[in-house]
């Protein structure tokens, strides 16, 4: 049996590859915790996990933990995927194709694996990301930028005044509109993510044809219905992704 897990995110999101599809998907925390709780959360798995992949964007430190407790647990070696130059129909712009964030790659895989022709692939997560797709599968490039959270976070830290007004009542909001501090902050970090995303798309259908957009990431559902074109909202994109790395996606 193979163990998918995405480690994108505040939380460890996995499931199990069977018969080349995904189970169910499971979620367990996986910020400030002891691999004596990872016992609890993976231990109904069965049959154990001869293989374990692990989409990794929660760090180093993470990553040899994890491996340490799944050596220990199942005796078996975790793969960590990097990205490559070409995989699935998609050619990476980076130079070094690994420096692109693997959460990133995986979720251009396994969009191209869905549709095809021109893409524009969102990641919203902490951090939120947009990776554009020709229709020749050529990867354009992307734009990473703070996620809602981390774009308030950074407004009350900058500007006691906004924080301080922020912290007397909690977010209010008329339609799209904040209605207090906190919800004009609110409103205003989601509109200025969604915004991008439409801006985006339409620079990409300025080459030649309007992208399928995909969203995906523990951020998704409030940036997307402020989106005024059609998103395709898909929760388990990236272990999608990972799929396509196990089952051998090619150039």
């Amino acid at each position: 049996m193979t163990l998918l897990i995405d480690a994108s995110g505040g939380v460890l999101r996995y499931a199990r590859l069977v018969n080349g599809a995904l189970s169910d998907v499971a979620s367990v925390p996986h910020r400030g915790i002891e691999p004596d709780e990872w016992d609890v959360a993976f231990g109904d798995l069965s049959p154990a996990p001869r293989q374990v992949l692990v989409a990794n964007g929660a760090g180093a430190v993470f990553a040899l933990r994890f491996a340490e407790w799944v050596e220990q647990r199942w005796g078996v070696s975790v793969e960590f995927p990097v990205a490559t130059g070409a995989a699935g129909g998609i050619h990476n712009a980076h130079a070094v194709p690994g420096s692109l964030p693997i959460d990133r790659w995986l979720g251009l895989l396994a969009a191209r694996a869905r549709v095809a022709g021109p893409l524009l692939v969102v990641v919203a997560g902490p951090t939120f990301s947009v990776d554009l797709v020709d229709a020749h599968g050529a990867h354009r490039g992307g734009y990473g930028l703070p996620g809602e959270r981390l774009m308030r976070e950074a407004l009350y830290g900058q500007t006691s005044g906004v924080a301080a007004a922020a912290l007397l009542d909690s977010a209010a909001v008329d339609g799209v509109f904040g209605v207090n501090t906190a919800g004009a902050v609110q409103q205003g970090a989601r509109l200025a993510l969604a915004a991008l995303v439409d801006r985006l798309a339409e620079s990409l259908a300025a080459l030649g044809a309007a992208p399928h957009v995909l969203m995906t990431g523990g951020g998704a559902d409030v940036v997307v219905v402020l989106v005024r074109r059609e998103v395709q909202l898909v929760p388990d994109l990236v272990l999608e992704g990972l799929v396509q790395v196990v089952t051998g996606a090619r150039a």
